[in-house]
């Protein structure tokens, strides 16, 4: 157990000792005492809820879903896994302006820039629109844009007009063709991820990448003026405060191609 977490959960374990006494006064010379024990359960180190993230702001329904995807990836078996893809999907991680909504993970952004700007007195500086980061498990990126207030992450191809729609805060390590490949992370939980456009749609289907990846670096690279005038309109919102530019290789074409990201913090 992390240094860290061995110091809440010692901590907690302290406070649930502890009993909570409530004394009411009656006719100012005698009193009633009631005690209210608190029922301390491992899990409240990160969370009330079952299976929610540190931190965040999560349903019930969701912290379920949550703690069986952490059981399946920690413990279960290939077919296990599929099984849990095929009916929940994936994590995927993106922006919102709403801070709760039902099957949606959300936490304080980290950016600055997303955040009304106040001083030390609580006076606002410079205000702006609350930016939130959210997690939702999905089989189909359509499904998150269903939501309101969702900005999703984008990605863009040199010599290509299409614009991509990835996790947020990472880059594909290969692509084959328009099919994107990705290591996540979630509740410390490392997973592979495939997205799928869907030709003649605009769905993007999620699912378990089970391919191995291939041995090709992710190359460092200068961005094109193409590139440039194409990803400073689609910040229009400002959700990033800069850009920069990777070569990635493609298994198919069997070659690298030049791709722009934003970048948020």
């Amino acid at each position: 157990m992390k240094l860290a977490h061995l110091f809440k959960y010692s901590f907690a374990c302290i406070f649930a000792t502890l009993s909570i006494a409530m004394t009411q006064q009656q006719n100012t010379q005698s009193s009633v005492q009631v005690i209210e024990e608190v029922n301390f359960k491992p899990h409240m180190v990160e969370h009330l809820i079952k299976g929610c993230p540190e931190n965040s702001k999560c349903s019930k329904e969701t912290g379920k879903t949550s703690e069986k995807f952490k059981e399946v990836f920690t413990n279960g078996s290939l077919k296990e896994k599929k099984i849990f893809v095929k009916e929940f999907g994936l994590p995927f991680t993106f922006w919102t302006t709403t801070v709760s909504q039902d099957s949606v993970i959300t936490y304080q952004s980290r950016c600055i820039h997303h955040k009304t700007e106040k001083d030390k007195f609580g006076k606002v500086l410079v205000e702006r629109q609350e930016i939130y980061e959210g997690i939702r498990f999905t089989k189909n990126i359509n499904e998150i844009t269903s939501f309101h207030g969702v900005i999703l992450n984008q990605m863009i191809k040199e010599g290509s007009n299409k614009t991509y729609f990835i996790p947020r805060s990472t880059i594909p390590f290969f692509t084959n063709g328009d099919d994107l490949f990705f290591r996540q992370e979630f509740r410390e939980v490392d997973y592979a991820m495939k997205l799928s456009p869907n030709k003649g749609s605009t769905a993007t289907y999620i699912s378990l990448a089970t391919k191995k990846f291939p041995n090709k670096e992710i190359l460092n690279t200068s961005c094109s003026k193409e590139l440039v005038d194409k990803f400073k309109k689609i910040n229009k919102s400002g959700i990033y405060q800069s850009a920069y530019c990777k070569m990635i290789y493609d298994t198919k074409e069997k070659k690298y191609h030049r791709y722009i990201f934003g970048w948020s913090c």
